[in-house]
């Protein structure tokens, strides 16, 4: 930014200093025109007959005129002048691992509108973090937060979304990450680092969806997620002007699917098959019940059509792929009152507990069978412990050798 804010400084300082030589050189022409010697009584009657001319066309064409000069300064502003529509900060909490480090790092190699922090530090109880993360956006000339939240020893991924000073903030369950490195073969993409890419959201954003009742958070979320991937044409550092990738974003099961696909241009099926030209030709001279000139004509036709067709065009899925759970919606900027929550969202520290309370249901159940089964052997006698309670009868070993 301070790069920016120089370079626009010289501008503004090239422009007085040439305006100066401008009035200059008017000064020295008007004292030129004023001197006896050098015009004549000719030519200031000459230049009265035009004027007089003139006048009436200016009269009608003074509106016109400032209308283009108005619309030529406007075209003739810089395109250095204009600044970056959002500027993105991502950054990390303490206790993320290697893939939650790896995601952040695809995500602002994907956009070069962000900048990037170091981890932020909250386990400090003298204040809370939404002011840290404020002011750290206020330091950055930021206008979009993305904060990657880790809690349990990095088990459970949270995604904090926020506009600020004002808010809103959306708070994500982040789930099934994939990072660029993981998934080798699936992830076999190429594209260019600072392009930028189409954002395409489902028939679930649409209009129609939202305005509905029940489903007005899906407008505020598709405007959250709109402002972090769709990087802006100019005034970002590293932008360069190619569209080269697609960032899907899908609505299923009431989860947020996100998904990157690389723009893979490949050249026509029948220039690299050995042979399918020859193929082509052979059908191109069967015809059905017609001459050799509608025979050649067509052929020259469908020549014509082949080289006007380009490449074919293919999606190649290069990642990160990740699952957004929408869990709360604030009013401001990391606090506030509550604008949604989701009440079918189950955490996943209930998802451990029921798994281990079933876990202990199985062993318990297993404990009470071995005490039955210890409790029916000392009945029979079948233990040590459980020899005397077993009842003398006549063919008793004990009674018959006394």
């Amino acid at each position: 930014m301070a790069a920016v804010y120089k370079a626009l400084a010289k501008k503004k300082s090239r422009a007085s200093l040439n305006a100066a030589h401008e009035d200059e050189e008017d000064v020295s022409m008007m004292d030129l025109v004023d001197d006896p010697d050098f015009s004549s009584d000719s030519d200031e009657d000459e230049w009265d007959e035009e004027d007089e001319e003139d006048e009436g066309a200016e009269g009608e064409s003074g509106d016109e005129a400032e209308d283009k000069s108005s619309s030529a300064g406007a075209k003739s502003t810089p395109s250095s002048l204009f600044m970056p529509k959002t500027r993105v900060l991502m950054l990390t909490s303490r206790g993320v691992t290697h893939r939650h480090r790896h995601l952040l790092a695809d995500l602002t190699a994907l956009l070069p509108h962000t900048h990037k922090e170091s981890k932020l530090d909250t386990k400090k109880k003298t204040a809370g973090y939404n002011f840290l993360l404020n002011s750290l956006a206020e330091l950055h000339s930021c206008n979009v937060i993305f904060f990657l939240e880790a809690r349990k020893h990095g088990q459970d991924l949270y995604l904090w979304l926020a506009r600020p000073p004002n808010g809103p903030t959306i708070k994500f369950a982040v789930t099934n990450l994939h990072t660029m490195g993981e998934l080798g073969t699936g992830f076999a993409g190429n594209c260019l680092k600072g392009g930028r890419g189409v954002v395409v959201f489902d028939k679930s954003f649409d209009d129609g969806e939202v305005m509905r009742t029940g489903n007005e958070w899906r407008g505020l979320v598709r405007e959250m997620l709109r402002s972090v991937f769709c990087v802006p044409k100019r005034g970002a550092r590293g932008v360069k002007p190619f569209i080269d990738r697609v960032i899907g974003v899908y609505y299923v099961d009431g989860k947020v699917w996100i998904r990157v696909f690389e723009i893979r241009e490949t050249d026509g099926e029948a220039a690299n098959v050995p042979g399918a030209q020859k193929q082509a030709a052979a059908t191109d001279n069967v015809v059905d019940g017609e001459t050799d000139e509608k025979a050649k004509k067509k052929k020259k036709d469908k020549k014509s059509s082949r080289t006007r067709d380009g490449p074919n065009i293919s999606l190649v899925e290069i990642g990160p792929r990740l699952v957004l759970t929408p869990i709360v919606i604030l009013e401001g900027s990391f606090g506030g009152p509550v604008i949604y929550e989701n009440k079918e969202y189950v955490s996943s520290n209930q998802v451990r507990r029921e798994l281990r309370l079933k876990r202990a249901g199985r062993y318990a159940g297993r404990q009470a069978d071995q005490t039955d089964r210890d409790v029916k052997k000392s009945s029979l006698g079948l233990t040590t412990e459980g020899k005397g309670n077993v009842e003398r009868d006549d063919l008793d070993s004990r009674v018959l050798f006394k």
